[in-house]
């Protein structure tokens, strides 16, 4: 069972990701904000129960079979600008478990950092005390959902996929082209074209860039690695299958997701490879956007984990 301490180490995977092609804010920050560079994580403390989480209509995490204890996820790469963000926490039965346990064993704590301050805890849900037993919240035994808002300050003001064009679920063509699109992200990890490959995150990457406040030089540096990686094959990609077409982003955005029970609703863009003796995965849950009508369907924002 892959291990969750994947999430301590996201940051620093999402940063070897942003390309040169990375452009500046939309907005231009004071000085003393961008100093700041504040920072958003959620901590989630459960023992007994799987969860999804989403922001702003992304998946964030998925975890789908794993009994966590406490865990920690990055949330600035959902955060497009300043104001209130919507997060939404999805409750479903653990491995071996055929209904939602009565339990009142979940804590989610927003952690709010910044280089110029110490670090901020606020609560944003806790489930209610148990009355005789039974967690009144989970009227439906197979999934509980809250949504809750936060504020988040943050020195850039990003588009996005405000001007994308809206996607017909019913469109009978709209699945063909997402697994075209891909195959073709898939096929050129197999035949090692790192430069196609990353090329191919650009756009999604710029939306990267200015979240996790990383310098041009440092997008080089950390892009020049990723090409190698795939260049010389270090990792094994997974082929494309057990998968479900969802359209999220408030109806901009597609993914293909998982449908196998171990992995249900991860990304599909998949490298296995070995850090020493150790296996390990990494997991690109890549979206796609149409930014024009008639437009082929492109990758805009993505989300990357690496598990043991």
């Amino acid at each position: 069972m892959r291990k969750s301490t994947a999430i301590a180490v996201l940051a620093a995977l999402l940063q070897a990701t942003v390309p040169v092609a990375a452009q500046a804010p939309a907005d231009a920050a004071t000085p003393k904000q961008q100093e700041q560079q504040p920072s958003y994580d959620l901590r989630i403390s459960t023992e007994k129960l799987a969860f999804r989480v989403y922001v702003n209509d992304l998946l964030i995490q998925a975890f789908p079979t794993r009994r966590i204890g406490s865990i920690s996820m990055p949330l600035n790469p959902a955060i497009l600008r300043s104001g209130p963000q919507k997060l939404t926490i999805r409750l479903l039965p653990a491995a071996g478990q055929d209904r939602l346990p009565d339990t009142d064993d979940l804590k989610v704590e927003l952690v709010v950092r910044s280089k110029t301050a110490p670090p901020r805890n606020a609560t944003l849900y806790e489930l209610p005390p148990l009355r005789d037993g039974r967690q009144a919240q989970f009227t439906d035994p197979q999934g509980f959902s809250q949504t809750v808002q936060f504020e988040a300050q943050v020195p850039y003001k990003l588009a996005g996929w405000e001007r994308s064009v809206p996607l017909d679920a019913n469109d009978p063509k709209l699945e063909a082209e997402v697994v075209e699109a891909y195959r073709r992200l898939i096929d050129d990890i197999g035949n090692r074209k790192g430069e196609a490959f990353i090329g191919a995150l650009a756009k999604a990457q710029r939306l990267l860039y200015p979240t996790i406040y990383l310098s041009a030089g440092e997008a080089r540096e950390r892009d020049a690695e990723w090409v190698s990686f795939i260049d010389k094959g270090t990792g094994t990609v997974v082929p494309l299958e057990h998968h479900a077409l969802e359209i999220r982003g408030d109806g901009k955005l597609v993914r293909l997701r998982r449908t196998d029970p171990a992995s249900v609703d991860e990304g599909v863009v998949r490298i296995a490879y070995k850090r020493g003796p150790q296996p390990r995965t990494i997991v690109y849950d890549i979206y796609l956007h149409r930014p024009a009508p008639g437009a082929k369907l492109e990758p805009i924002w993505y989300f990357m984990t690496d598990f043991n």
